[in-house]
């Protein structure tokens, strides 16, 4: 009877022993892909924002002509 415990424990032991190893695989992939999916993120923003600087820049500059415009119309 003490050896079946010590084999079915030693069993379990084992099962357990497999299934922490394969979480701990799943844990380092999920981390590379959380690593993966964040640089990602950083690319996106920084185009994001270059674009809406880009995007601020032109209206300035479409603003500063409409001025320049309606001032050339102003005079007489």
């Amino acid at each position: 009877m003490n050896n079946e415990l010590l084999h079915h424990l030693e069993q379990r032991i084992n099962e357990a022993v497999e299934e922490i190893g394969s979480l701990r695989k799943k844990v380092a992939e999920l981390e590379m892909q959380n690593y993966e999916l964040s640089e990602e993120k950083n690319e996106i923003s920084n185009s994001l924002n270059q674009t809406k600087e880009q995007q601020s820049n032109w209206e300035s500059s479409l603003s500063q002509m409409l001025n320049r415009l309606n001032q050339m119309d102003d005079k007489p």
